[in-house]
């Protein structure tokens, strides 16, 4: 049964193995997530390459997306291992990778004592510690405990009322970019944005490949709008989103990064903890199940699993869920119901043209709307008006196919493209029939371009009768 709604898992240790990433696209998976903070090269390029395979065995495409690291900023190491820290408890913060000790913390950032300031939080271990400054001598921090807890080694940490001098590019993700070029990635998504500049950076080394900015920083959300603007999409990374801001105000942080996203025709994504639970049980909570569809009822183009799928007991169960979940909630409501807002894009004509397409469908009752597209621009500009009709997305291109199975509804197909943009429309009518996804006289929308295999020319719209001639487009 189709599903409007994409599903991300990451891939890990627990499903590293041709079968097990084979059982997750026949689960449902429709972009593979490879966390480049794990593994090195080697076994990451072999994930990459089971994927592919899996994807071709199974005659669909899967995108491919290379998470990279960025800046993170970890602890130290403590000589048993961990530390515990009482409420109320005074600590010294230092800049160092290495040992810290009873009431030292050693943290890898050189800029510590210039960017933290007095009165400014550290946040600790996923959000599970936190400290606040009370004073700085340009070099070392004293904080007081605020949330006490145990800290153990290499653990995260975040600054979010400071502003760091840090680069959003490390020479790790340097490498890892030109990896994932030579392995042919289909989106890298970017850790730790908080400008558009820190977008371009990325985008500089990635080469042809799209940008996902994941907003996990509040620093981003002053800046949203023109990272989004910069970018290809977004991800709703919760997890640090939800230690840098009060989580009671994470579900409406994250609707308005989704609206805003749409607004702007980027990709949209939704992640972290959607069906944690499901790490250790067969079944998810009910809270989990309602997380997924608010998600889905937003209008997300994807929905993320995280350790679920890369560290978990039930990885294909997981992602089989999620796949009930989204069908069944898309078949009760969809985004796309009522009234479509006209948002003018970079394209005007083009995004007239999908929007249209988007209403005529509904208007005639049409089940599909079939683009034609060399970049997946068209079929990006019609998902992003969320029809309640199935995209099919004809293209040439391998590597915008693999792309186009993270947009919402759309249905990527091979096809060759030549001949006349009528010629073009009655073969693909052709293969569809085929394949009995139409029957002789149903009624399609097609959008394509005159002439056509020319980028950025999409400039029409029409309504087709299957088994009957098309008129003369043009060359």
């Amino acid at each position: 049964m189709h599903r409007q709604t994409k599903i991300i898992a990451t891939l890990g240790p627990a499903v590293a193995s041709p079968d097990r990433i084979a059982a997750l696209v026949q689960a449902g998976m429709d972009a593979a997530r490879i966390n480049f903070s794990h593994g090195d090269h080697e076994s990451n390029g072999r994930l990459i390459g089971w994927v592919r395979d899996a994807a071709a065995a199974a005659g669909r495409p899967v995108a491919v997306i290379q998470d990279i690291q960025g800046p993170k900023i970890r602890v130290g190491v403590f000589p048993a291992g961990e530390v515990s820290l009482e409420r109320g408890a005074e600590v010294e913060l230092f800049n160092d990778a290495w040992e810290g000790g009873p009431g030292r913390i050693p943290i890898g950032y050189e800029g510590l004592g210039r960017d933290v300031k007095p009165g400014h939080r550290v946040i600790l271990a996923d959000g599970l510690i936190e400290l606040e400054v009370t004073d700085s001598d340009g070099e070392r921090l004293k904080a007081v405990v605020t949330t006490p807890g145990i800290l153990s080694d290499h653990k995260g940490v975040s600054f979010p009322d400071s502003v760091l001098a840090t680069s959003n590019v490390t020479p790790k993700d340097e490498a890892d970019l030109e990896f994932g070029r030579r392995l042919g990635v289909d989106y890298v998504a970017a850790s730790f944005v908080r400008t558009r500049g820190d977008v371009e950076a990325v985008k500089a080394l990635a080469g042809d490949v799209p940008v996902i900015s994941k907003i996990e920083l509040a620093r981003a959300l002053e800046n949203l709008d023109e990272i989004i603007s910069a970018s290809a999409g977004v991800m709703v990374a919760r997890g640090d989103l939800g230690v840098q801001m009060p989580l009671e105000r994470l579900p409406l942080i994250q609707r308005d990064i989704l609206d805003r996203a749409n607004a702007q025709g980027r990709l949209t994504v939704t992640a972290t903890e959607m069906l944690e639970s499901m790490t250790h049980s067969p079944r998810p909570t009910r809270a989990e199940v309602t997380d997924v569809a608010i998600a889905v009822m937003s209008g997300t183009d994807a929905v993320m699993l995280s350790g679920e799928t890369a560290v978990g007991a039930y990885p294909v169960e997981t992602v089989a869920t999620m796949a009930r979940i989204c069908r069944t909630v898309e078949e009760g409501t969809l985004p796309g119901a009522g009234p479509v807002p006209f948002v003018a894009d970079e394209n005007d004509v083009a995004s007239a043209v999908a929007q249209a397409a988007a209403q005529v469908a509904r208007n005639v009752g049409a089940r599909y709307i079939v683009a034609f597209t060399e970049t997946g621009s068209t079929a990006r500009l019609i998902s992003k008006y969320r029809p309640e009709r199935r995209i099919y997305a004809f293209s040439p291109s391998e590597s915008t196919r693999n792309r186009m199975a993270l947009y919402w509804g759309v249905t990527p197909h091979p096809f060759d493209r030549r001949g006349s943009t009528d010629e073009e429309m009655s073969e693909a009518a052709k293969l569809l029939e085929g394949e009995g996804v139409v029957s002789t006289g149903e009624v399609v929308v097609m959008v394509a371009g005159v002439p056509p295999n020319v980028k950025a020319s999409t400039n029409l719209v029409k309504v087709h009768r299957i088994g009957e001639p098309s008129g003369q487009l043009g060359r």
